[in-house]
């Protein structure tokens, strides 16, 4: 049997590299937790790339610097898949501001397949149908929120608990297909509501949604909630 490689031992190296493809081969499926977190990250912000018309995937990931520490989370979650530290990128703003982002990404692999089949749509970023009702669980939820989500009334003094979820890179179909599962399958009042033209999720029953996210959230992500 060879020896198990190091994931140090693969910074810099090629991605056709034995000894690339000796650490890939020792990899099978993600595990409970990333697969349940990674639906809920792809209805966020995350990404699927193939660079093999579609023979492996890899998941890409870009969120600002003010959120580092979640950042630095998602990253230790998929540790065995990530070889490299998140980057840093600047750019300035039309508005000549400087903005900070990290990103970071997983290596190509065929564990990503199952995850693209639900999300991926002749190259285009998609919803399947049944997405909600056959793998979103509350870890799942709690990803999706603290990836695109928060309060929908930012007055310090509101006693609103409504919670939303900006899913405006979705089509207005899947936005309603989203709302209609979730109600069915969690029972959390939701509606869509316009944002700028675009459809987004407003979760009106606080409790049933923090009875099934809220334990899943992590503290530095909490601000987001309301009356936090």
């Amino acid at each position: 049997m060879p020896n198990k490689v190091n994931k140090n031992e693969l910074i810099k190296v090629s991605p056709n590299s034995k000894i690339m493809k000796q650490y890939k081969a020792s990899l099978n499926n993600l595990n409970d937790i990333q697969w349940q977190a990674s639906i809920g990250l792809m209805l966020g912000d995350a990404s699927l790339q193939t660079q093999n018309k579609g023979k492996t995937y890899r998941l890409k990931f870009e969120w600002s610097n003010k959120i580092l520490v979640y950042i630095q989370h998602v990253h230790k979650l998929f540790d065995e898949w990530v070889i490299s530290e998140p980057h840093k990128k600047e750019r300035i703003s039309p508005k000549n501001n400087l903005v900070i982002n990290w990103g970071f990404q997983t290596i190509s692999h065929e564990a990503f397949n199952k995850l693209a089949s639900l999300f991926i749509n002749n190259g285009v970023k998609s919803i399947s149908n049944n997405l909600i009702i056959d793998h979103l669980t509350g870890i799942g939820l709690a990803y999706w929120f603290m990836d695109d989500g928060g309060k929908l009334d930012y007055n310090l003094k509101s006693k609103n608990k409504s919670i939303v979820l900006n899913t405006q890179s979705f089509t207005s179909e899947e936005v309603e297909m989203m709302c209609d599962q979730l109600n069915i399958k969690f029972n959390l009042e939701c509606e869509t509501r316009y944002n700028k033209s675009k459809k987004i999720i407003v979760i009106k029953n606080y409790d049933v949604f923090m009875d099934l996210a809220g334990p899943h959230i992590i503290d530095s992500m909490r601000y987001k909630l309301p009356h936090n």
